[in-house]
């Protein structure tokens, strides 16, 4: 029997070594902390360096997106600062060419004015011709007249003085007046 004994003891010994074995490959083959504690730890660390990583990345991420979004903001507030620069300036675009017309308008109202107003000047100096050329010529007329008048006035004043002298003449002593007949010349 202890041939037995050992054979037995020897079997049981070598069923508990297999035991054994299987336990400890199936332990490092399931990646059991209990074969390999270091692993554990490193595995805890390779964790948190991963962990610290996707933060500097988030980080990171977050960073590049809040200078992605200030540029954005920027932009649009440099866009809006040029719309209301285009804005203002077509507006003093619009104002200058609206004060021009104002300008230009009230130059051709005085134009026109300044015309309407030699036309007129014109006119009258043309119609004030006219009336001195049509009185002009009445004066003379006038004058042609009183010369006429003025040497039949002499005219005849000359034959009155003649008649006047001729009847002293023809007076008698004795009042008495004869009558010559009057020459007509």
């Amino acid at each position: 029997m202890m041939v037995n004994n050992s054979v037995t003891g020897a079997l049981v010994l070598l069923v508990l070594a297999m035991v054994v074995i299987g336990l400890v490959v199936g332990l490092a083959l399931s990646n059991s902390d209990l074969v390999n504690p270091y692993r554990s730890q490193a595995e805890a660390e390779r964790v948190r360096q991963e962990a610290a990583l996707q933060s500097q990345r988030e980080t990171i991420d977050l960073q590049a997106y809040q200078r992605e979004q200030e540029l954005r903001l920027r932009a649009l507030e440099q866009q809006q600062a040029d719309e209301r620069a285009y804005r203002q300036a077509r507006q003093e675009t619009q104002l200058f060419l609206m004060r021009m017309a104002g300008t230009t308008i009230v130059v051709i109202l005085d134009l026109a004015l300044l015309i309407l107003f030699i036309a007129v000047a014109f006119r009258i100096i043309a119609q004030a011709r006219r009336v001195w050329t049509q009185s002009s010529a009445e004066v003379q007329e006038l004058r042609a007249q009183m010369r006429r008048l003025a040497r039949e006035n002499e005219r005849l004043t000359r034959q009155l003085n003649a008649l006047q002298q001729e009847m002293a003449l023809t007076e008698g002593g004795n009042g008495r007046h004869e009558e010559r007949p009057i020459r007509r010349t």
